[in-house]
């Protein structure tokens, strides 16, 4: 009996191990995730700048060929 005791111990105490190493594995992965998110969101930002230059140039041009005549 005392041996299945012990047995059982170290059963416990090896899955409490892995508990803390996948809590730390989870903690790695949202970090990583929030960087994603991070970078993904400056992305979107350089995109609507370069949308928005690009649909200034056009109005631009348009105005100055319409203008002209």
């Amino acid at each position: 009996m005392a041996r299945l005791e012990g047995a059982y111990e170290q059963i416990s105490d090896r899955l409490n191990g892995l508990d803390r190493r996948l809590d730390g594995l989870e903690q790695k992965v949202d970090l990583r995730f929030g960087q994603m998110d991070q970078r993904l969101v400056q992305i979107d930002q350089r995109f609507m700048w370069v949308i928005g230059l690009i649909i200034t140039s056009w109005i631009t041009t348009l105005s100055a060929v319409v203008f002209h005549r």
